[in-house]
């Protein structure tokens, strides 16, 4: 590899990256390594005994005057004098004393919410740094990640830089986290140097050599990296490669991969990975997103047919886009905007293709370009209909209309700070925050209001349902932090935490016939589903490849989850092992197995 002389010293972590992204990167590296500096060292303390005599100076205490000089004072006295009035004499140089450098350099990375996108860029660059840093100063590097504390990790190569890269959570490192690392970093040499790479806000630890705080700041266009050490701070306004070339190091830093060779999908019958799947209220189907916006339904009635029902594709709307869905039955009602102009489809009665102006920003947040499904309920009574929603800013708003001709809707907040909701048939269950307290809602379509359930006197994060069919005893989990659950059944309650990362998606009993709560996570590796209860945990899904997203319906305790790599469907009972539903899309397949639907069906407009 080719580079300019002022990169030399990192040739060898610069040859791991495909040539094109060496000098991009390499522009980071020197910028950063004036403020990253040696290694942190340590000096004996001053009233130590020197080692022996490293040379000869001008000046010192008389008792280290050489023996020839006492020999002058002797034998001339004058002379003596004079030398030592010229600074002439003299003296044994003690041995100075040796810096004793660090012989580890640990390095946590927050790879934490706040740290996602073009931060990583800088933990890049970093990681490189400090390897090098170690390696001329004779120390050994390893390196961890702040949100999931254990063994340290020693590897410098490309698939380290790729573990780095890929290590990314939406969690932020809490007490666990913090307690976790600070054990694990007891156990070090005294003089190891410990590095911490991430957010300013993140969490303190007990030993602390170095931090380097990365922020991106609401104005401009680089990086605000600050690093602090010894006692003193360093800032540094850091500008970033090209888009191109950043989002290459982001994604492949190692290069790209080969494209896997495996079957032509279908567009138009492809589950995309960007949404969940949704059950619907009243039929028993799973809907899932296409990659042109549109939806596919699948029914799941009957799992030993040998040829299950073919899905229905449902188009995006001519003008505007698709805000949010409600899998109603056959049909996928949804909200699309057009402009200032929200438009109802399929819901039916008065919104059956009803418009609407769109509320003010202030009273109703929906950002354009999101990617993402709001959730949308619909609640039907004679004369009266709604269409809820929970927008961005998770606050519950509302749409009625009147079955008396005029076709009029009328639009209001119902809840801010909403964490939790999920509807069943008529019933729409939420939970929202405010003023410090938790309060539980349920909201019958036959009520004019929705009523006041169930208070808990502090805030939370999440709240989830189970089995919901049996409200008023409510099956619930509630997340009080990072990484703890509160699990409530009636008058039982109960404490789990969830700290090695696992994605939370429902809670459900342990066992069929069990009193006991547990969590549905998926693992860290994204290959396993388990209910992780107080006094166990069963691993109840084993995918081959990664899962993209589960989902549990709380109303029939039946589960739908997707595959990253082939975007497979599954569709299952929670404490069973029959698959519902699996489709396979492909679209050359000659023989079809048992559950796996073919495509090729009309869309519906």
């Amino acid at each position: 590899m080719k580079l300019p002389a002022q990169l030399a010293p990192w040739r060898a972590w610069l040859a791991l990256l495909p040539a094109e992204l060496a000098a991009p990167l390499g522009a980071m590296l020197l910028r950063l390594q004036p403020l990253v500096g040696r290694m942190a060292g340590t000096a004996p303390a001053p009233d130590s005994t020197p080692v022996g005599a490293g040379g000869i100076a001008r000046r010192g205490p008389y008792h280290r005057l050489l023996l020839s000089e006492w020999a002058v004072q002797d034998g001339a006295p004058d002379e003596f004098l004079r030398r030592a009035a010229a600074g002439e004499l003299l003296f044994s140089a003690p041995e100075p004393r040796v810096q004793r450098r660090a012989r580890t350099c640990v390095a946590l990375f927050d790879a934490g919410p706040a740290q996602l996108g073009e931060p990583r860029l800088v933990h890049l660059a970093l990681f490189i740094l400090l390897a090098r840093r170690a390696h001329e100063e004779g120390a050994s590097f390893r390196w961890g990640v702040l949100q999931t504390p254990g063994a340290l990790d020693a590897g410098c190569g490309q698939q380290a830089l790729m573990r780095l890269m890929n290590a990314r959570t939406a969690l932020r490192a809490g007490g666990a986290a913090r307690d976790g690392w600070n054990g694990e970093l007891a156990g070090l040499e005294p003089h190891a140097e410990v590095w911490q790479v991430g957010a300013p806000e993140a969490v303190t630890l007990r030993r602390e050599s170095a931090r380097a705080g990365i922020i991106e700041p609401l104005l401009g266009e680089g990086l605000q990296v600050s690093i602090t050490q010894q006692g003193r701070t360093r800032d540094l306004m850091l500008e970033l490669p090209a888009p191109a070339s950043a989002v290459r190091l982001l994604r492949y830093p190692a290069g790209e991969p080969a494209k896997p060779v495996r079957n032509r999908m279908g567009g138009r019958n492809t589950p995309s990975l960007k949404h969940a799947p949704r059950f619907a209220y009243y039929q028993a189907r799973v809907v899932t997103g296409r990659p042109d916006g549109g939806t596919l339904s699948f029914s799941y009635l009957d799992a030993y047919a040998s040829m299950p029902p073919a899905p229905r594709r449902q188009r995006v709307p001519k003008r505007g886009s698709v805000l949010g869905i409600c899998p109603l039955g056959y049909t996928v009602a949804d909200v699309a905007a057009c402009g200032e102009t929200l438009t109802f489809r399929y819901f039916g009665g008065v919104f059956e293709r009803c418009e609407c102006a769109r509320p003010p920003a202030g009273q109703f947040a929906a950002a354009r370009g999101l990617g993402r499904w709001l959730p949308v309920f619909f609640l039907h009574k004679t004369g009266h209909d709604q269409v809820l929603m929970i927008d961005s800013a998770a606050r519950l708003v509302r749409w009625r209309a009147r079955h008396d001709g005029a076709g009029a809707t009328s639009f209001e907040l119902l809840a801010g700070g909403v964490v939790g909701a999920v509807q069943s048939q008529n019933r729409l269950l939420y939970a929202s925050v405010a003023d410090g307290l938790t309060r539980l809602y349920r909201y019958e379509s036959a009520a004019p209001e929705p009523v006041d359930d169930l208070v808990f006197e502090w805030p939370v994060l999440r709240v989830l349902y189970g089995e919901v069919s049996l409200a008023p005893e409510h099956m619930l989990a509630l997340q009080t932090s990072d990484t703890e659950w509160l699990l409530v059944h009636g008058r039982a309650s109960r404490t789990l935490v969830i700290g090695d990362g696992a994605t939370v998606i429902g809670v459900a009993r342990l066992a069929p016939d069990s009193a006991e709560l547990a969590l549905l996570v998926i693992n860290p590796d994204r290959c396993t589903v388990e209910l992780r209860g107080a006094t166990q945990r069963r691993a109840i899904v084993r995918a081959h490849s990664p899962i993209a997203h589960l989902t549990l319906d709380p109303s029939s305790q039946i589960m739908s989850w997707l595959l990253t790599a082939s975007h497979e469907l599954f569709v299952r009972r929670l404490h069973g092992e029959l698959a519902l539903l699996h489709y396979l899309p492909v679209m050359e397949q000659t023989a079809w197995p048992p559950h796996i639907i073919p495509n090729g069906v009309p869309d519906v407009d």
